[in-house]
């Protein structure tokens, strides 16, 4: 099923192409990709997302709360506040109608996530712990809860796409599969929420100082010329 998704989603966008940006320079559409989603919210929002999916798992819920999309529905008024006043749309050849349906597809892809580890690991609707019988191991759903995670990790990295979600893949995989050996399903979900929080802090930290916003730069010349 993600075969066939990636493959639908490369032949209509791929990553190859290049497009001609208004000063006459071409870029293809990871470099476009990497530009728009060098401010960290994508991680801030998942970390967000996850954080309130540890809380779940912890109180023991049978699906994910509606408190925990609410940062999802956040994303694209965080996007044009602080993304699009710095850089604008001619930075990553883009424009609203293209932001809006890129910001659509991110949070299709972390609901259907959601959605996954509500069927998997809260409410185990296909009985698969049960089923599912190890020599060793009493975490099953923390294992689990690594796999969706690193899935929808590595489809980001495909799909949108962005390299540093491949390293984003492999600590879910590995956060997950130390967690079936020591950890309930909601520690390995904390645990990776605040790698997502803290690397999003960081690149949105690096991002604000590289483009600060106009006024703040009026602000800074007006206090030097003072001096």
């Amino acid at each position: 099923m993600l075969l066939a998704i990636i493959i639908i989603f490369k032949t209509i966008f791929p990553n190859g192409e290049r497009m001609n940006n208004k000063n006459g320079k071409e870029r293809t559409r990871i470099e476009n990709m990497e530009i728009f989603h060098q401010d960290g919210i994508i991680e801030i929002v998942a970390g967000a997302v996850l954080l309130n999916v540890g809380f779940d798992i912890l109180n023991k819920v049978t699906f994910t709360s509606l408190f925990t999309y609410i940062p999802i529905l956040l994303m694209s008024s965080m996007k044009k506040q602080i993304t699009i006043t710095r850089i604008g749309y001619d930075a990553f050849d883009g424009d609203e109608m293209k932001v809006r349906n890129w910001n659509l597809f991110i949070a299709i892809g972390m609901v259907i996530t959601l959605l996954a580890l509500s069927v998997f690991v809260l409410s185990d609707m296909l009985n698969l712990q049960a089923s599912i019988a190890l020599p060793f191991g009493h975490h099953l759903p923390s294992l689990l809860e690594g796999l969706i995670l690193a899935i929808g990790c590595l489809a980001a990295a495909l799909l949108i796409p962005l390299k540093r979600f491949y390293f984003y893949a492999a600590i879910a995989l590995v956060i997950g599969v130390i967690g079936f050996f020591f950890f309930p399903a909601q520690v390995p979900a904390f645990v990776f929420a605040f790698v997502l929080l803290g690397n999003g802090a960081r690149l949105m930290i690096l991002f604000s100082r590289k483009y600060p916003l106009e006024k703040d730069t009026e602000r800074k010349d007006s206090k030097k010329g003072k001096k």
